[in-house]
């Protein structure tokens, strides 16, 4: 069974526009009835937001670009490139310019051998060169400074494939969500012709009022399950409006009218597969790696950076005063090389275990995220796989739960049943969309989920279309749509 024809056989109720439960829709609640009078629902989604209708394809498309968190992982980039630049600059001559006064004050004694107490006062200005590097040292600061700028660079490659899985799943949840208040709609009104067709039996004496407050606890049922699913619609569109970085009044609503079961995945790939494909594309894993062997650096810094000694040079042109016009003219000559003992140089073993612990800590956590990335591709190719089966059941439920309906709409209307058994009829054919819809929900979910397990995006391109859609008047031809690439692509 291919999911992109089994939505075409689907006999379900939705996208009938449905009528609320108001007081044109039940005249016959007057001060002789013993039911209550409901006041009239708000409009959904209401007026006062700004509806902004998106398609999946335009949802991972405005997270990449203006989702907060990923702004934040750009700015991460951005200062490890800074720090990636100040360690270039370690190899830089300075120019020095300084200038000052000095005072000598104290005894001297003369060739008789008499002491006088003697006070002087120069100035001096100076201006040239100074030059001081280890270079060796300042290499590995260099490539540590590489080996973090590229980390930082899978890490905001990580965010963006968690932010686009996460930002999808909000975004099929919430559609999940209208189709439900669809299905709600469409039940609120059967229910409420259940209710008028029951009021009008009472009418003729054909019935009781006990089939009355049946059918009109259905209708407040039903209505009450459509408030709290639009309640929940509004908190999953605030919730990808965040995650878009969309601010209120802005409210984003799915452009599609109703979920459907879509392949964004290869079928023809195996679980062994994918592990070994996670191990060279999740850029998390990428990232802890380049973080080990930019530990590993710092080790080799630490053991070897220091038995190459700090080269200083320098060369200064000066005048001393306080008359700068009348005095000789300075220069100075400066040549050193020098090396440290002790804690940061030679002989410091507490570094040396420092810098090697840390090393074992970061392959301990690669470890770990190794271990993660692996159950989560594991988990998602089941739940992929494993809902693409529910939905094939789920389908085959709602056509029975639908064949039912309309039986026992028949036979009630002929008389075989009482208008209790459609009811029941009616909440079994609600129940089986609901979990038709929820089924839907986690089958595309799940096929993102694995995409970012794997560390592979979709083909955006793909997902910009509406899928076929089958309703009460018949199904709805989907449009056609470019093949979604393997992972592996």
């Amino acid at each position: 069974m291919k999911i992109s024809g089994s939505f075409m056989v689907l006999a379900i109720l939705l996208l009938v526009p449905g009528r609320a439960f108001s007081a044109n829709g039940s005249a016959f609640f007057d001060n002789k009835s013993p039911l209550p009078v409901l006041s009239p629902r708000p409009p959904f989604p209401n007026p006062r937001y700004d509806i902004q209708p998106l398609t999946l394809s335009q949802v991972l498309m405005k997270t990449l670009g203006e989702s907060p968190s990923i702004v934040i992982s750009r700015r991460q980039v951005s200062v490890r490139f800074a720090q990636r630049i100040t360690a270039i600059e370690t190899f830089f001559p300075t120019i020095a310019v300084g200038g000052g006064t000095m005072t000598y004050s104290g005894e001297i004694q003369n060739t008789e051998g008499i002491f006088h107490n003697v006070t002087k006062q120069n100035s001096q200005l100076n201006h040239g060169l100074f030059f001081s590097v280890n270079p060796l040292s300042s290499s590995f600061q260099t490539l540590v400074a590489n080996t973090n700028l590229d980390s930082a660079r899978s890490f905001l490659s990580e965010t963006e494939n968690q932010k686009m899985a996460q930002a999808a799943s909000l975004y099929f949840q919430t559609l999940g969500a209208y189709s439900k208040i669809a299905v709600y709609q469409e039940a609120v009104r059967i229910s409420d012709l259940i209710l008028e067709e029951e009021r009008r039996l009472v009418e003729l004496g054909g019935a009781s009022v006990v089939g009355i407050l049946r059918a009109a606890h259905e209708v407040a049922r039903n209505t009450r399950f459509l408030v709290q699913e639009e309640n929940r619609a509004y908190h999953l569109s605030f919730r990808l409006a965040q995650i878009l970085g969309e601010s209120p009044p802005i409210l984003p609503t799915p452009r599609e009218p109703f979920i459907l079961p879509r392949l964004y995945l290869s079928e023809g790939e195996n679980l062994p597969h994918l592990l070994a494909l996670s191990d060279h594309k999740r850029p998390l894993l990428v990232g802890v790696h380049q973080q080990v062997t930019a530990k590993q650096q710092v080790f080799q810094n630490v053991l070897f950076g220091p038995a190459f000694p700090t080269i200083t040079a320098g060369f200064l042109n000066g005048s001393l005063g306080p008359d700068f016009n009348s005095v000789v003219g300075m220069n100075q000559t400066i040549t050193m090389a020098f090396w440290n003992i002790g804690p940061g140089g030679l002989l410091d073993p507490g570094g040396i275990l420092l810098a090697r612990n840390n090393i074992r800590l970061q392959e301990a956590r690669l470890s770990r995220e190794s271990f993660i990335v692996h159950r989560q591709v594991s988990e998602s190719f089941e739940s992929f796989h494993k809902t693409r089966q529910e939905e094939a059941v789920a389908l085959e439920d709602v056509r029975l739960a639908k064949l039912t309906f309309d039986a026992t709409r028949v036979r009630v209307q002929l008389g075989l049943f009482h208008a209790l058994e459609l009811i029941i009829s009616l909440r079994d054919l609600i129940h089986a969309q609901l979990r038709y819809i929820s089924v839907v929900e986690e089958f595309e979910s799940s096929q993102f989920q694995l995409m970012a397990a794997i560390g592979v995006r979709p083909d955006l391109i793909a997902v910009n279309d509406f899928p076929g859609i089958s309703g009460i008047n018949g199904p709805i031809k989907p449009k056609s749509r470019t093949p979604p690439k393997k992972p592996s692509q």
